[in-house]
Order: structure tokens, then sequence, then C-alpha cells
């Protein structure tokens, strides 16, 4: 599975130390996944790694084994503030004993607990190393004690809250996984819905996942196009002495001139890479 990851096509790859690993194999994998993050950025891959509980002595093996290696991330499982800062300190007290640049590793909290959601905020902000968060549903769902639909009724809040929590923290807001692999049209609906809800970027547990989220995620053509002459009138408006203009039927002021600019922003750093 890691040597097929190294050429799917998702602008991050996650090596899981976590829930994919059974007790009696975290050493074996730990040494694997310490071994195999050059090879991803050798292939100029983002790799995150999604670490055991730091509370324990898996977690605090695992920030020991992959810190030398300078992965661009860990994900934190089950976050709270104090996993967030713990992990924090591990993992500036490793980067100083390699003489590794303070900050070159980020954190990406999983929210997954309710204790999360209703924190969200507060664990965002809980460590500048946070680059992004991840929603975790299902295990969310089963301390809830909850099904998941494929409409996602069930984790509207949840979804809500860490979107608005991830945006005023100004980091990536990643959706959870859609676990129905092989419904291509559930998944299309699902990561449509968490995109206009505000996520920047959605998990995925399969390969085949990854060309229907990233469709989903990067702007259409004709939308930038038309963004791009939204822009070009409002400041024509604005060069012209106006705070407003009329762009195909409608008002545009500086918010929706601002939404353009992110949107052709977005589009233009996707076709740079």
């Amino acid at each position: 599975m890691i040597t097929k990851a190294l050429d799917v096509n998702a602008d991050s790859i996650i090596l899981d130390l976590e829930d994919a690993v059974s007790l009696s194999e975290k050493e074996s994998a730990r040494h694997r996944v310490k071994e195999s993050i050059s090879k991803f950025k050798a292939k100029g891959k983002e790799i995150i790694v999604r670490i055991n509980d730091v509370k324990t002595q898996s977690g605090v093996l695992d920030i020991e084994a992959i810190v030398e290696e300078l992965p661009n991330a860990v994900i934190v499982p089950k976050a709270d503030e104090e996993a967030v800062t713990i992990t924090d300190i591990l993992i500036n007290s490793t980067e100083m004993r390699y003489g590794i640049d303070e900050f070159e590793i980020e954190i990406i909290p999983l929210l997954e607990t309710s204790y999360s959601i209703v924190n969200a905020y507060q664990i965002m902000s809980s460590s500048k190393r946070v680059s992004a968060v991840q929603f975790g549903a299902e295990d969310l769902t089963k301390e809830l004690g909850i099904e998941r639909t494929k409409d996602g009724k069930e984790i509207e809040y949840a979804r809500s809250v860490i979107v608005q929590a991830g945006n005023a923290c100004k980091i990536d807001i990643l959706d959870t996984p859609n676990t129905s692999i092989g419904d291509d049209k559930g998944l299309r609906e699902d990561t449509l819905i968490a995109k206009n809800m505000g996520f920047t970027g959605k998990t995925c547990i399969h390969p085949n996942q990854v060309g229907i989220v990233n469709d989903t995620f990067t702007p259409n053509p004709v939308d930038v196009e038309k963004a791009r002459e939204l822009i070009a009138a409002f400041d024509e408006s604005v060069r012209l002495g106006k705070g407003a203009c009329m762009f195909e039927g409608k008002m545009v002021d500086n918010p929706v001139a601002d939404r353009a600019r992110n949107l052709v922003a977005k589009a233009d750093k996707i076709t740079s890479l």
C-alpha cells in the first residue's frame, strides 16, 4: 500500500500508525513509516503521519521515530488541548535534538469526539504548529451511539462547528472520509456538501476516491473566467470612484469581489503545482 501510494495523485499522503495498526504491529509499523517518509519527499509528496495517542507510550515513540525524517505534519487523534500541547512539546524537543528548525513539522488535530466539537476553536488555537484540522465522523458517531447515514444529517452540526472554528483560525479544513468505496455518486454528493459548507479539502480512504475529490474542490474554469471578468469590472468601477458596480445583473461590492479574487488565487495556485 505504501508503494502504491507513492503514485497516488493526492495533495498529501497520510501514513497511519493508529487505528490501521494492531497493537502487536506498532513497533514494526513505526519503523516502516520512518523508512518510507524520505521516499515520498523525494517524489515531492506532502507526507503526513497519524500518530498514536501522545498520552501513551506508543504516541511518544511515534514522535521520537519520525521527527528526524521530517514529515510535513502529524495528525493528533481524538485531539484535545492537552494532546496538541504535548505533541508540540515533544516535536520541539526532538527537533532540538536533531538540529531541525523550529516549526518545520506541523500539527493537524483530528476532531472526532463530542468534547473536541464543543471545544474546536480552543483545540485549534492551542499550538502555533496547527496548520489544518481534520474531522472524523466515524468515531464521533460511535461515541454518540448513532448510525452514519448517506445524507449526513447527523454530522451537520459538527461539520459546521469545525468549519467556523477552522476559518477563524485561518487554517485548512479537511472533511471526514466517505467510507462507501465504489459509490462514486454518493462520494461526489458528499464532497460537494462539504465544499459548500466551507471545507477546503477532504480525506480519502481509497485511491479511487482521489479524482472525484480533486475535481470537486478544483475551481471550474468557467467560474474562474467569470470571476476574472467580475474583478476587472469592479476594479474599473473603483478606478472611477464608485464603491460598487453591476455585473451580469447583480450588484458587486467588496465582499463579492474578494470572493472572486480568492477563487482566482486558488485556481492559479492549483495550476502552478
